[in-house]
């Protein structure tokens, strides 16, 4: 059971993240998508992902 609250609070730290780091940088003009695919890349491997991804959208 704790493993499962973990998951779930894992998924939602990651979805709060995403939205803030797109608000912030979405005054820059650059978008970063919320769907399943980038959230769960996030929840499990963290802030780094975020970076990640922003830098495959940007050069592919």
């Amino acid at each position: 059971m704790q493993y499962f609250v973990l998951i779930i609070r894992k998924l939602v730290i990651a979805i709060c993240m995403l939205y803030t780091f797109d608000v912030i940088v979405n005054s820059v003009g650059v978008i970063v998508p919320i769907n399943v695919a980038t959230i769960v890349i996030v929840t499990f491997l963290g802030l780094p992902a975020i970076f990640g991804l922003l830098v495959l959208q940007n050069f592919m």
